[in-house]
């Protein structure tokens, strides 16, 4: 009876780990700001504790401690040690690699159901492994299918849904690649069965076939005309240089798992300025070995590497002597681990990774045994095992709670409800309160509410206390989003515009932003739009020289930013310097599109500055585009009746 139960739970745990497969693909749910990876990687977190569960119950039934042996499992220990050591070595909040979708959390829970697969299942699982990620690819294929047939407005009035590029993969690229795996998984099992006379399995695999080779081209077919356009990648040549100049800042441990995108904020090249994208922030390296470089530093980078030369052994070892099936997982787990050297890292092909690494491993001969009877030890193991992972579902819990909380208050402040707003980012932070998304927001919500409060036609009804409250609370929020991230640009930007708010407001906030500037720039040197944001600073101060010299480092970083060569002939004709100020204009003529308001704008201050030199100069024009509009740099606030308030020197950045 004992070992009927036992094996009902491997049979149980089996079939947890082909739902797991089934449903990552096609899991995700609208109810939090990122609908795919942080759902796939809640999901993992919910299948991984289950199984856990389980493996203790199965430990203590059978009254001993039991541990197969395989290759791998060195191999994989030393990467997760490898990303626990780099997250805890990291400037950034120590839960922040651990939270990222493919960071240091993720890395141990596919650890551990690597090691439940290959110490409680067997072999004949695989067939249904195979079929589950067949059924998978079917589905996203169907979901692809409708997406291009255009009906999806008539059905519903969800804009993402309307989305043509929406795939609960949350990337056409990601879905491509799978695609592609259960398009190889579905072909051997069509062509398997042609010789037998299953007729309505081969019809079954055929219609497959058709389907999946059918989204898998119109897929393909809709992402080329878009590369560059709709879509922004970083180059193989950006991502090198980005790791090699983060390898000499950090050469052993990176920047912290999860935390790349201050890498690239930092390290990026001069040349990137030049792509349509210039402003975007990427949060990943377009392959995995630099972004673990990048990330991890030459402990996680070795670590993965030692992997795959591990898993590389093995395969030219063992293939011949392989039966078919196995033959096949071997073909589908090569696969796996090459895409990530293409188009980069996610967290479905991470997880397939490990789960075909795990089967890849089953081979008997291959594996060694431990094992330790004892009727004491198995149940404070389980006792213990259960108060872990009870604790850290709970942490989960909340995080993901927070994370629903706080897309509710995005969608309150889109219907301008300031109440609910407020309250909503104080639920997530007292849930969560290490993200510093929602410190920068909530610091912005203050803002909000205290310039309404500010700006009442009534200036006698003016809650002064309130309103310096809420400015406290703007500064303290977004000073604690650059102590939990200080790698960040974006964190020291906020604090920068927040200090820049209370100009009329505050004594120091001036400085205060001034310093605030200069740590966004040290973090993201070649960004132009800080240079000119602190140039606006300087302007409104009326310090039109550092004005200058702002605009023209921005301009220095990009030659065909627009805005920025209209910001600095604004400083050059409040210097009295028309020649340059003209110059400058001209090139802002030169570069927006002729047909936007800002060339007549840009067109109509050229003939006003033409006025103030000596001899009119032509007008040089040529149809560039420039979507961005003109902003000249703001003159100083009116000054207000009220004093300035006190902000004390702890709100100094």
């Amino acid at each position: 009876m004992e070992n009927k139960i036992i094996w009902d739970i491997e049979k149980i745990m089996g079939w947890l780990i082909i739902s797991l497969a089934f449903l990552l693909p096609i899991f995700f749910l609208p109810i939090t700001i990122d609908f795919y990876e942080f759902n796939k990687q809640t999901l993992l977190i919910v299948f991984t504790s289950l199984l856990l569960i389980l493996w203790l119950i199965k430990m203590v039934l059978n009254q001993k401690l039991v541990f197969r042996r395989s290759p791998l499992d060195l191999p994989l220990l030393l990467l997760m040690i490898a990303f626990i050591i780099a997250s805890l070595m990291t400037k950034t909040h120590k839960t922040i690699p651990f939270l990222a979708s493919t960071g240091t959390g993720t890395i141990i829970s596919l650890t551990l159901i690597y090691f439940i697969i290959t110490n409680n299942l067997k072999s004949k699982f695989l067939p249904y492994l195979f079929s589950s990620l067949i059924i998978s690819a079917v589905f996203l294929s169907l979901a692809t299918l409708y997406q291009s047939s255009g009906l999806t407005s008539s059905f519903t009035n969800l804009p993402w849904l309307e989305d043509k590029w929406f795939t609960p993969l949350g990337s056409i690229l990601i879905l491509i690649s799978f695609l592609f795996l259960g398009l190889i998984l579905t072909l051997y099992l069509f062509v398997k069965q042609l010789n037998k006379k299953e007729y309505l399995i081969t019809f079954l695999t055929g219609g497959a076939c058709f389907i999946i080779t059918l989204s898998l081209i119109l897929s393909i077919h809709n992402l080329t005309p878009e590369l560059g356009k709709d879509f922004a990648f970083l180059s193989y040549r950006d991502s090198w240089i980005i790791s090699i100049e983060s390898l000499k800042t950090n050469p052993l441990f990176g920047v912290g798992p999860g935390n790349y995108i201050s890498a690239f904020s930092r390290f990026k090249p001069l040349s990137f300025n030049q792509n349509d994208f210039w402003n975007f922030r990427f949060d990943r390296a377009i392959i995995y070995p630099l972004d673990l470089l990048t990330t991890g530093g030459l402990l996680v980078f070795f670590a993965y590497l030692f992997l795959i030369i591990k898993i590389g052994l093995l395969f030219f070892k063992s293939y011949q002597q392989r039966k078919e099936n196995q033959r096949l997982l071997l073909i589908i787990l090569a696969i796996t681990l090459i895409i990530p050297w293409l188009i980069g890292i996610n967290l479905v092909i991470l997880s397939l990774t490990y789960i075909l690494l795990a089967f890849f491993n089953l081979k008997p001969e291959e594996t060694k045994q431990l094992s330790f009877s004892s009727k004491k030890i198995p149940p404070i193991i389980l006792t213990v095992g259960l108060a872990i992972i009870l604790f850290f579902v709970y942490l989960w819990g909340r995080i993901y709670v927070a994370e629903i909380v706080f897309t509710q208050s995005l969608d309150s402040l889109a219907k301008n409800q300031g109440i609910p707003t407020y309250n909503q980012q104080i639920r997530a932070i007292k849930l969560n309160p290490y993200s510093p998304l929602y410190r920068r927001v909530y610091s912005q919500t203050n803002l909000i509410l205290a310039f309404a409060l500010v700006n009442q036609p009534d200036q006698a009804s003016r809650d002064w206390d309130k309103i310096t409250s809420l400015f406290q609370q703007t500064v303290r929020e977004a000073k604690i989003a650059t102590v939990l991230n200080p790698t960040d640009a974006v964190n020291w930007e906020n604090l920068a515009q927040t200090y820049r708010s209370l100009l009329r407001f505050a004594d120091k906030s001036d400085q205060w932003a001034i310093t605030s500037y200069q740590q966004a720039i040290i973090n993201d040197p070649l960004n132009p739009q800080i240079r000119i944001e602190l140039g606006g600073l300087h302007y409104s101060l009326e310090d039109f020289e550092q004005a200058t010299r702002q605009f023209e480092i921005a301009v220095s970083l990009k030659s065909d930013y627009a805005n920025a060569y209209y910001n600095l002939s604004a400083t050059y004709r409040e210097r009295e310097m028309y020649q340059e100020a003209y110059n400058a204009m001209q090139n802002v003529v030169n570069l927006v599109d002729p047909n936007s308001t800002d060339y007549q704008k840009a067109k109509n201050e050229l003939e006003a500055l033409a006025k103030e030199l000596p001899q009119q100069q032509e007008k040089a024009v040529s149809p560039e585009t420039e979507e961005s509009s003109l902003t000249e740099p703001s003159p100083l606030p009116s000054p207000i009746t009220q004093p300035l308030i006190n902000l004390s020197e702890e709100s100094s950045p």
